[in-house]
């Protein structure tokens, strides 16, 4: 079934997002929705007293982050320090929301935890060999919906 088309020149989804205030705090459940649609995002590591950033493929699943990563700077990051952070973000239309989840992120080993991660729907952008496997479990997850335009 179609809907009809709508040739008042009224859109009822900006009516209704005008009535939002610009900025609105996410529940926990609406962080983890945005997080499970996300594919990419960048993570935040120390490199001593900088902050390094960097863009990642990342899958959410059952309360944790996983993204895979060659052998390098970031790892070498991860595994000095391993406290990070991850942010997520997308903008469409009037709308944008912005995830970051705070944690410790640990390099995985383990042949079945490995195994279980390839099951994911991760995927990288470019056709590179990423061996190792690291999982961001969170100590601390925060979003906001933001009204464009406004």
């Amino acid at each position: 079934m179609s809907n009809p088309m709508n040739i008042s020149g009224r859109n009822p989804e900006k009516a209704q997002r005008a009535g939002r205030p610009p900025v609105t705090e996410l529940t926990q459940e609406q962080c983890w929705d945005h997080l499970a649609s996300a594919r990419f995002g960048r993570i935040a590591t120390m490199d001593g007293d900088e902050i390094e950033i960097t863009p990642i493929n990342l899958v959410a699943d059952d309360g944790r982050i996983y993204f895979r990563t060659a052998p390098g700077t970031k790892l070498l990051h991860l595994l000095l320090h391993d406290r990070v952070a991850v942010q997520v973000d997308h903008a469409q239309g009037g709308e944008a929301w912005s995830v970051i989840v705070r944690g410790t992120a640990r390099l995985l080993t383990d042949p079945e935890e490995t195994r279980r991660v390839d099951e994911l729907p991760l995927r990288p952008w470019l056709d590179t060999v990423k061996l190792e496997y690291v999982e961001v479990v969170p100590t601390k997850v925060t979003g906001r919906l933001f009204r464009l335009g406004h």
